[in-house]
């Protein structure tokens, strides 16, 4: 029954099974989505965010565990009211609130320390902060993504968008 499953809060709908990777505990790319149109259309009246994606190194055929021990790596840094989702194929987003992309730069510092002895390769990070005139979400999140693919061909690291 989804009324018995709660997460730290004690809010079952942060819990759904169909909002939750199974893999890492995480919350999964629908629940990412939902929530991040919303915000991204709370960013013309003036809320800041960023986007921070980042990868870990790990491939496809990496132990369950290893997906599991980075998410819980990565939801200890941010704040309760920041969402950290699991993408698939080794990729994790956070969607950082009331963040500019100077915070966020710390977070992702946070971040890649915490990883350090958990991560089996470099950790890369691709930020991209909202701004005024980005027409729509899913031009942020390429820039984030954009972003992310440059720190991963240097070898890890972090990229501003």
């Amino acid at each position: 029954m989804i009324g018995d499953v709660h997460d730290s809060t004690g809010d079952p709908a942060r819990t759904h099974p169909a909002l939750m990777d199974a893999q890492t505990g995480l919350a999964n790319s629908l629940h990412f989505d939902l929530i991040y149109n919303f915000i991204f259309d709370a960013g013309d009246r003036g809320f800041p965010f960023t986007i921070m994606l980042l990868s870990a190194g790990t491939d496809a055929d990496a132990p369950a565990e290893q997906f599991r021990a980075i998410g819980q790596g990565i939801l200890g840094i941010p704040r309760s009211t920041d969402l950290v989702a699991y993408m698939g194929s080794g990729r994790y987003v956070l969607l950082l609130l009331g963040t500019n992309a100077q915070g966020a730069r710390i977070v992702a510092d946070r971040i890649e320390a915490a990883l350090a002895d958990v991560a089996p390769g470099d950790v890369s990070f691709g930020l991209a902060a909202y701004a005024e005139g980005i027409p729509d979400a899913q031009t942020l999140l390429r820039s984030a993504d954009t972003a992310l693919l440059a720190a991963e061909a240097m070898g890890g690291g972090i990229e501003l968008a």
